[in-house]
């Protein structure tokens, strides 16, 4: 009995009423919670609060550059139109005028005057009884205000 004792948790005081003849009153076990308390860092519970106007979230995009420009195109017409202080991109497919400006401007930290887009469709290619197509890809011609120079086509 003193097995059950320890499980139930029961006293001495306990078993001299069950030998009394008494009917004990129901023993309630009470759990011990743990209530362990975490260090607060106060720099990780401060979030900056977004901006809200008219009950919309505004979402700033930031850090596009690397999506929607894909490389700068160095042919030898690109390193011409260099002189007239235009630049040309493979930028992504779905990427607009407005998108491709502002992906430039942060980047290279230059004012973009206009951006012309250019869809480069996919060519067919036969190799034996093969037929398979190029990659097609969307260019941007970017012109910069007068005297600011990106420096990509110096090496042609």
């Amino acid at each position: 009995m003193a097995i059950f004792d320890r499980i139930l948790g029961k006293k001495g005081t306990e078993k001299e009423t069950v030998e009394k003849g008494n009917k004990p009153k129901a023993i309630k076990v009470a759990k011990k919670e743990k209530t362990r308390e975490k260090p607060v860092n106060k720099a990780k519970t401060e979030k900056p609060k977004k901006e809200v106007k008219s009950g919309k979230v505004l979402k700033k995009e930031e850090n596009i550059a690397h999506r929607i420009l894909s490389e700068p195109l160095v042919t030898e017409k690109s390193a011409s139109l260099g002189q007239f202080n235009k630049y040309v991109f493979k930028v992504a497919q779905k990427a607009d005028k407005r998108q491709i400006k502002g992906a430039i401007q942060d980047y290279y930290g230059v004012r973009v005057t206009s951006v012309n887009i250019i869809r480069i469709h996919p060519k067919k290619r036969v190799q034996g009884r093969t037929v398979g197509y190029k990659k097609g890809y969307k260019k941007a011609i970017v012109t910069l205000a007068t005297g600011d120079t990106i420096g990509i086509n110096e090496s042609v």
